[in-house]
């Protein structure tokens, strides 16, 4: 004997949203899980004198634009306007290397100000977590750790 069941479009409806309800739960889930397995976002700000021991999503060299400031007006004329032709014609002949440098110091400076960082080095984690006094990033990564652990305990 075969048995027939109408459907009707509640039970269409139903079906549907069941099977949307659970991709989003799956989305959700993976991206909590690849949340918390995925390596944190490491932003470093140091000045020039610095070195960096371990990877970065950045490194911000900050003082740069100082650096370039001293160099484009070492032994400039003591006639201004002298003076800004040499400067001017000093800045037309920078390089991209030197301009990626430029704007990297610039980015690092703004971000630095939005962050609240007051002296270097200091890192970044995630946006959120910061520590200062280190450029080893083995040793940030672990004090980020305890600052991780501490937090869910």
């Amino acid at each position: 004997m075969i048995y027939h069941r109408l459907i009707s479009p509640c039970d269409i409806f139903a079906g549907i949203a069941e099977g949307i309800l659970l991709v989003v739960m799956l989305l959700l889930s993976s991206a909590v899980l690849a949340d918390a397995t995925s390596e944190p976002s490491i932003e470093v700000f140091v000045d020039s004198a610095s070195v960096v021991a371990g990877e970065a999503t950045s490194i911000y060299v900050i003082d740069r634009i100082d650096v370039l400031k001293k160099t484009l007006s070492s032994g400039l004329p003591r006639n201004p306007e002298k003076a800004k032709q040499v400067a001017l014609a000093r800045f037309q002949t920078m390089d991209a290397t030197l301009s990626q440098q430029l704007e990297n110091a610039a980015t690092g400076l703004t971000k630095a100000q939005q962050y609240g960082i007051d002296r270097v080095p200091a890192i970044v984690f995630d946006g959120k977590t910061l520590v200062y006094g280190v450029t080893d990033l083995s040793v940030a990564l672990h004090l980020y750790g305890q600052s991780q652990r501490d937090i869910l305990q």
